[in-house]
């Protein structure tokens, strides 16, 4: 992603030996800085990998956990809402509490509180409980995106649409994983002793964040002037056009936020329009999850490149399309293979775009706030698609489930007229 800068060549006497010179203080600086540069990159994406692969779970293991604790479909979806109300709920406050707190202490907190929740999740008994646990997980994964979109875009200025591309890439990874990983330890175990050997790896990973340098957004250390700051950045980044309608695209589609309608009922879908097994409809969801590990990386390495307006122009109007032709296939084909390769791709990239549009819209001292927002904003709609599409399978079927939730990129469309003049884009160095 960024090279450390060479250094000089060291200098030679006039026999042409080498002479020992001192090593430049600043060139030691820039390689420790480098270092710390990759030690976030990886520590941040492969959290945000296991933050995915514990909410990914459920996509296999609650359709087996239906039978056995008998609940429908419409209490599916209000599983997946809750989960979602919590963690799109708290994203919202983190742009304060980088104020007092440093990044990567939440962000240690947070892997921890998922991790213990997906323990807790092998021991439940009834659905109340169930539903509890993962309101508990949602409240854990809040603190991913935010303040990992934070870290990641002040620490690579000049690459943010590739570098959010992977981030969320990491986090398809983990939702890939997931079935394929849920699949095979149920051929060994029960669902139970799957979310406890998945959430131990996320309780692991927040020691992790102990490894790499990180500062509290408020440099001065004063309490009332963290809250001084914290408040005027949120009210400039609510009077910011460009962060309010961003965020507004991001929240009228329905899916592509890595959990949601594709993990809820996709699975489900597979099973009753292909009448295939749960093995089977889980391999298919990892072909979709597939897509969308190459979809942000490729689709944000264009949006560097060409105008951020055009490239998202055409992931809506791609999401919708491929979202209404998922319904055309009735059996496992070649077709349906690249349907959802594409779907994947496209839907999933709509974050890791909209995410690089919101960085070039605000000065880096408003990033934690305006991400704060643009994930309250456009994930909080999450939890509302998934009990609506579970109140539409169960009375319409699928058919009219996903015409409607292809409809809602085209709302996307609608909105990006509402974006102000282009201005050109600044590039820093990455």
């Amino acid at each position: 992603m960024n090279n450390i800068p060479p250094v000089d060549e060291p200098a030679t006497s006039s026999s042409g030996s080498a002479v020992a010179m001192p090593l430049d203080s600043s060139t030691t600086a820039q390689a420790s800085e480098e270092m710390n540069r990759k030690i976030i990159l990886g520590v941040v994406n492969t959290s945000h990998l296991l933050n995915h692969t514990n909410s990914g779970l459920g996509s296999v293991l609650f359709p087996v956990m239906m039978q056995s604790m008998g609940f429908d479909f419409l209490q599916l979806g209000l599983i997946t809402s809750v989960n979602n109300v919590a963690a799109q709920g708290m994203q919202v406050v983190y742009g304060l509490l980088a104020q007092y707190f440093r990044r990567s202490m939440l962000l240690g907190s947070a892997s921890f509180i998922v991790g213990l929740a997906g323990v807790i999740t092998g021991f439940t008994q009834t659905y109340l409980q169930l539903l509890m646990v993962r309101v508990f997980a949602g409240v854990g994964s809040s603190a991913q995106h935010p303040l990992g979109a934070a870290i990641l875009t002040t620490t690579f200025r000049g690459a943010r649409g590739q570098v959010l591309g992977a981030h969320h890439t990491f986090g398809n990874v983990g939702s890939l994983i997931a079935p394929l990983l849920a699949v095979a330890l149920l051929t060994f175990f029960d669902w139970r002793m799957v979310w406890i050997i998945v959430g131990i790896p996320s309780v692991l990973m927040a020691f992790a964040y102990i490894f790499f340098r990180d500062a509290v957004s408020n440099p001065t250390g004063s309490k009332k002037a963290a809250a001084k700051i914290g408040l005027s950045s949120y009210l400039t980044c609510l009077k910011n056009r460009e962060v309010m309608v961003v965020s507004a695209i991001q929240m009228v589609g329905a899916a592509g936020r890595g959990t949601g309608i594709n993990n809820t009922y996709f699975v489900p879908f597979f099973i009753v329009a292909l009448r295939v097994d749960t093995q089977t409809a889980g391999l298919l969801l990892a072909v979709l999850q597939l897509g969308g590990i190459a979809g942000p990386i490729g689709i944000g390495w264009l949006a560097d490149r060409f105008d951020r307006r055009l490239v998202i122009c055409s992931v809506l109007l791609l999401s919708t399309m491929t979202t209404v032709s998922l319904v055309l296939h009735s059996q496992i084909s070649v077709a349906l293979f690249l349907n959802l390769l594409v779907y994947g791709a496209v839907v999933n990239a709509r974050g890791s775009v909209t995410q690089a549009m919101i960085a070039d819209a605000v000065p880096d001292e408003h990033a934690d706030a305006a991400f704060s927002l643009y994930y309250f904003i456009g994930f909080i709609s999450a939890p509302i698609w998934t009990v609506l599409t579970g109140y539409l399978v169960d009375t319409r079927g699928f058919t009219t489930a996903f015409v409607t939730i292809s409809v809602t990129y085209l709302l996307g469309l609608i909105l990006i007229a509402l974006l102000a003049p282009k201005r050109k884009r600044t590039v820093g160095v990455a």
